[in-house]
């Protein structure tokens, strides 16, 4: 990036339904706008965990590579994990 092009920052607000729908609408872009938004995409990851470990949701990989999501209500999830959420955990 040059200068001109990090010389501003600027920040939103969002709920947790338009930070999701923001993940998505990344996650479905094309590879060009993926990278551009790379750095909103991650810290919308970053705050995904932030509030997953507030509300004690727990994640294990099963075998077969199925993510199991579980929080302190006892709901479990059982699904595909996005590469997001097994790289770097």
């Amino acid at each position: 990036m040059t200068s001109d092009e990090t010389r501003y920052t600027f920040t939103l607000s969002v709920n947790i339904i338009e930070a999701g729908v923001l993940m998505g609408v990344i996650m479905k872009a094309e590879d060009h706008t993926r990278e551009l938004l790379s750095g909103v995409f991650k810290q919308l990851v970053d705050k995904k965990k932030e509030v997953e470990q507030a509300e004690g949701v727990t994640k294990e990989v099963l075998p077969g590579g199925v993510l199991k999501i579980s929080d302190a209500d006892g709901n479990v999830i059982i699904r595909e994990p996005y590469p997001w959420e097994i790289e770097g955990n």
